[in-house]
């Protein structure tokens, strides 16, 4: 199989960057001599953006349902130790004639868990609010994030890939031939390529003018086979699900133009993903919470201990830390 060495000097394409005079990102050539191919930095842009967009905002519904599982079993626990002692406290608090030292001792040690179950409560309170609001955001966000990424994806492989072979056999009309071999692209990405880099937010999408990218490719070099392909694929495929956000215009099969509002697509994910408690903060949470069940397992060992032996009095830890 013979490998086609791909001549691009025709090709009206150049990477003018999303810092343009026009009224959105631009991709368009005015030199003549870059690759097809440096399209694929813009896009593959912003669907490395969307992947870890989704990536992130599923970890985060995944941590707040885990930390709500756990905290509401750690507070369930606490709140029915604590009933069972009041209920002995209520029960025997007449029958110790003569031991007030000792029913001091057990009411302070009821009033002690009390406040530890109402620290927890506090906590497992903000914690149920976060999975809400998580809840109710993310999982559409996902299913928009997903969406999104798929039809930005398939671009970019479709750029990458079929844009890499250019038929020697096949006539104008795309009746007949093969291709003869492909030329690996070689492609770098400079930093201007990609506003979203180093993460998704308000003021990196600004970098995009009026919150759009255009891709123009305005010369016949493209292969008309090639695009006629594509145009079959895009039309039922990327912008037929992505519509909202995605644009592939012409009718013309010689031609490669694709309009996308970045803004419009990245914009209400940011609000949705940021919805509820950070993972860090919940994480912190639950140390919080963890270190109250601790000293609330203490302190139910106390009173357990000083209720059913009598002489353990002097044995049992004070209350008087603070908690």
């Amino acid at each position: 199989m013979r490998v086609v060495i791909l001549e691009w000097t025709i090709l009206i394409l150049l990477i003018v960057g999303a810092y343009g005079d026009n009224d959105h990102a631009l991709v368009a050539d005015y030199e003549g001599d870059a690759p097809l191919s440096e399209t694929v930095c813009y896009l593959r842009c912003l669907s490395d953006a969307l992947n870890k967009l989704y990536t992130d905002g599923e970890k985060k519904l995944l941590v707040n349902e885990e930390v709500y599982a756990n905290v509401s079993r750690i507070l369930d626990s606490m709140e029915a130790k604590t009933g069972e002692s009041v209920k002995y406290l209520s029960v025997i608090s007449g029958a110790m004639v003569g031991e007030s030292e000792k029913l001091e001792k057990l009411i302070s040690y009821g009033n002690t868990m009390g406040d530890l179950v109402a620290k927890v409560g506090g906590l497992f309170a903000e914690v149920n609010e976060s999975v809400r609001t998580v809840r109710k955001e993310i999982p559409d966000a996902l299913i928009k994030a997903n969406k999104y990424y798929t039809s930005i994806a398939e671009i970019v492989r479709t750029v990458w890939d079929d844009l890499k072979a250019i038929p020697t056999s096949i006539d104008p009309k795309c009746e007949n031939g093969e291709f003869d071999g492909v030329k690996e692209f070689e492609v770098k990405c400079g930093d201007s390529s990609c506003p979203l880099r180093n993460g998704v937010s308000e003021d990196a999408l600004k970098h995009y003018k009026r919150g759009r990218i255009e891709v123009n490719v305005l010369n016949g070099s493209v292969s008309r086979c090639l695009n006629l392909q594509r145009k079959n694929l895009y039309k039922n495929g990327a912008e037929k699900h992505s519509s909202e956000v995605l644009k592939w215009p012409q009718d013309d099969a010689t031609f490669f133009q694709l309009k996308l509002e970045v803004q419009s697509m990245f914009g209400p994910l940011i609000v949705s993903f940021a919805a509820g408690r950070t993972t860090s903060a919940l994480l912190e949470m639950v140390e919080n919470i963890t270190s109250l069940r601790s000293r609330f397992k203490e302190i139910h060992s106390d009173f357990t201990s000083l209720l059913l032996n009598p002489n353990s009095t002097d044995n049992v830890n004070s209350t008087d830390s603070t908690i």
